[in-house]
């Protein structure tokens, strides 16, 4: 849902930005606009610790009264109800170390990471026709894209674990959702997966093809289109779609990670064929050169008379 909902927002700027822009405004791009939305959002992350801190420090208070009433009356106030508290807080105001320590869970010495060729043939795109205009679209979102997604899974990142967090001080009687139940566990694991987004992806794509690095130049032979103009023209074009197609399946990928969350979490709307799904999908989407390459493999044609990815 949160991926659909960024998704929404994302189309609604842009048609805003169609609809509203003045000839005084003509320089801004939808790259600039996405920009200013990262920038605006990058001050999140503070905002979040501040929460946390606040939220550390009530229950480590919550917990002392929880202990006192346990003195008390403790038939009817467990011990374990201060000491859930006391974790609780602990973690809280340790968030950063948490943070930490749920990424090196997975990747105690670093991951794999994407590795992306350079298109060779984006910058050779000239003129003013439709080819052009994708080119020029791609080279303007893409890296701006790119960084908001990264801000995006951070931010998120820290939502999921402050709510893992705050479901230690819960009851069995709460299912998937208390301090022990497979929803609570899987928004922890969530959490360190979105922490290191870019070397989960990269260890996905690992599993698939044997590596991360994705291929995106296009090479396209002579046998099918004979001038060299014009299969530098259509090169350019197919390296921007792989572009627009790896931030497709990045955030497909992310809605992977969401959906296994929501399954755990005993969602009716999710499953653990569709998590898995999204997350295969997503890895394919972002290795579609390298996927086009072990198709015609595989099926014994000769990448150098077609198109081939490098």
């Amino acid at each position: 849902m949160a991926i659909q909902r960024l998704s929404k927002v994302i189309g609604f700027v842009l048609v805003v930005l169609l609809l509203t822009t003045t000839d005084a405004e003509a320089q801004q791009k939808l790259g600039d606009v996405i920009t200013n939305t990262m920038k605006s959002i990058q001050t999140l992350p503070n905002l979040l610790s501040l929460v946390a801190y606040l939220s550390g420090s009530f229950f480590a208070v919550w917990g002392i009264f929880k202990f006192k009433d346990h003195v008390d009356n403790p038939s009817q106030n467990p011990l374990s109800a201060g000491v859930k508290r006391f974790l609780a807080g602990g973690m809280f105001l340790a968030l950063p170390a948490m943070a930490k320590a749920l990424k090196g869970t997975f990747f105690a010495g670093g991951g794999p990471g994407i590795s992306t060729t350079t298109p060779s043939h984006m910058s050779l795109a000239s003129g003013s026709g439709m080819d052009k205009m994708i080119v020029d679209f791609v080279s303007n979102t893409y890296g701006p894209m790119s960084m908001l997604l990264q801000v995006f899974t951070y931010i998120a990142a820290i939502i999921l674990l402050l709510t893992a967090i705050s479901r230690l001080i819960k009851t069995a009687q709460d299912g998937p959702r208390g301090p022990t139940g497979l929803g609570t566990i899987m928004t922890f694991l969530v959490a360190g997966a979105l922490f290191s987004f870019g070397d989960m992806m990269g260890s996905f794509s690992s599993s698939l093809f044997g590596d991360a690095n994705v291929s995106v130049n296009a090479n396209i032979g002579a046998t099918v289109i004979s001038d060299q103009a014009d299969r530098d023209k259509v090169a350019a074009v197919i390296e921007a779609v792989m572009l627009f197609i790896m931030i497709v399946g990045a955030i497909a990928f992310i809605r992977g990670l969401f959906v296994l969350r929501a399954f755990a979490d005993g969602s009716t709307n999710a499953t653990l064929a569709q998590g898995l799904t999204f997350l295969i999908g997503g890895v394919l989407a972002i290795n579609l050169g390298e996927l086009v390459n072990v198709l015609q493999a595989t099926v014994g044609i000769n990448p150098l008379s077609g198109l081939s990815f490098g």
